[in-house]
């Protein structure tokens, strides 16, 4: 778990240096994820990631709404034994698509997620805005959003907490 916490605290500082708008534009944001893995997404669409990894579900708190995350790397580390023939934890990147009223748009979130292949599950990542791929009132949007929990074949338990910058006060799901 140390080198866990590394990786985010690293990914964590990167985010902050990455984020261009100035802090008064920022919102907080906080709330929790639930999803599952899929296949085909619920209007039929099949999942698109080269290695057969989708999740489809939903944000509850200030960035409410649904969204699909399609994986488009995955890493393997053996972090504790060197010598054991299975990792314990692994990496992936990959995009989140959020339809949320937060922004009025879609919120496109570039994520890289660390978590364990131990019966544990826990799963730790960050989540970068694309205003370059996000739409409507989402379009420009900067800043990061963390998010840690266990991950059992979709995210269960799982809690984001961060701050979305340069979009309007369109809506604010805030529950």
């Amino acid at each position: 778990m140390k080198l866990v916490k590394y990786l985010l605290l690293t990914a964590a500082a990167f985010g902050l240096v990455a984020t261009g708008a100035a802090a008064g534009d920022c919102k907080s944001v906080k709330g929790r994820v639930v999803s599952e893995l899929v296949g085909q997404f619920s209007d039929g669409t099949p999942c698109t990631s080269p290695l057969g990894l989708c999740t489809e579900g939903r944000f509850t708190g200030r960035l409410k709404g649904k969204f699909r995350f399609i994986a488009g790397s995955l890493t393997p580390f053996g972090l504790i034994d060197l010598t054991k023939s299975q990792p314990n934890v692994a990496a992936t990147t990959g995009v989140i698509n959020l339809e949320t009223r937060f922004c009025g748009g879609t919120l496109v979130l570039d994520d890289t997620s660390v978590f364990s292949l131990d019966l544990d599950g826990s799963v730790a990542s960050l989540q970068t805005p694309n205003g370059d791929a996000s739409t409507g009132g989402c379009a420009g949007a900067s800043g990061r959003v963390r998010l840690e929990g266990v991950f059992d074949n979709g995210c269960v338990d799982c809690k984001y907490r961060g701050e979305i910058c340069g979009v309007g006060p369109v809506g604010d799901d805030d529950d």
